[in-house]
């Protein structure tokens, strides 16, 4: 599973910083138990909660969208989004934030024909897709290149403080794709029912709750823990 971590641009002193998160101590690290993520997904917030559960960090998502300012996600790549995000929401909240954006991408696809970024957009219309209709066009997309088809998925993870400073991570997850879809489906995460876990076989829509954690923490978890760990504002 490849990844990359960076550091983002900070100010030179921290003096006066208001620190937003609950933190405990980890032998000499002081690592945060509880931080606040830039969503009102709960879907998104299970995912990230399963893969930090391990190390007894709380996610929690925002109540309402009305409390984060509105960005425009017009980075060019998932990690650029991810970090205007976070720093957006960070300084409009006072208190340390983390933001995620995904980017998808299918083996064999022409690089022209990528969702990338685009993930929930159909090139065909400009209104925002449903996802039953989100679904349909995956399920589409997905035939042209056959019955089954692998690819994977770009997790960029930014962690902002109210003063702009941030530490950033990308995993990438590889997945296999198929166009019969389960019977069970993710409100907000539709593509859930088309992509099968490639070490159990099962669709993740199909898995229970501690199914899904245990195979976000082996997904994402143990870049993501150690991660968050080394996390320093």
């Amino acid at each position: 599973m490849a990844r990359k971590r960076l550091k983002c641009a900070a100010p030179s002193s921290s003096d006066g910083v208001r620190d937003g998160y609950k933190k405990r101590k980890v032998g000499t690290i002081t690592m945060m138990k509880e931080i606040l993520f830039g969503t009102t997904n709960e879907a998104k917030v299970r995912q990230l909660q399963g893969a930090l559960a391990p190390i007894g960090v709380r996610v929690r998502g925002v109540a309402d969208t009305s409390s984060l300012p509105p960005i425009e996600e017009d980075g060019k790549t998932a990690q650029e989004n991810a970090r205007k995000k976070a720093i957006a929401y960070a300084t409009a909240l006072h208190t340390t934030m983390l933001s995620m954006d995904n980017a998808l991408y299918f083996d064999a696809l022409p690089a022209s024909e990528q969702p990338g970024l685009q993930v929930r957009r159909i090139p065909s219309s400009t209104a925002k897709p449903s996802d039953r209709e989100l679904l349909a066009h995956y399920v589409k997309l997905v035939r042209r290149l056959g019955e089954r088809t692998g690819g994977h998925w770009e997790f960029a993870i930014c962690v902002a403080a109210p003063d702009g400073r941030c530490e950033e991570i990308t995993v990438i997850a590889p997945r296999i794709f198929t166009v019969t879809p389960s019977l069970k489906s993710i409100p907000g995460y539709p593509l859930e029912s088309i992509q099968i876990d490639p070490a159990s076989g099962k669709y993740i829509s199909d898995m229970s709750q501690e199914e899904q954690d245990v195979f976000w923490q082996r997904e994402i978890g143990k870049p993501l823990q150690d991660f968050i760990k080394k996390v320093q504002f």
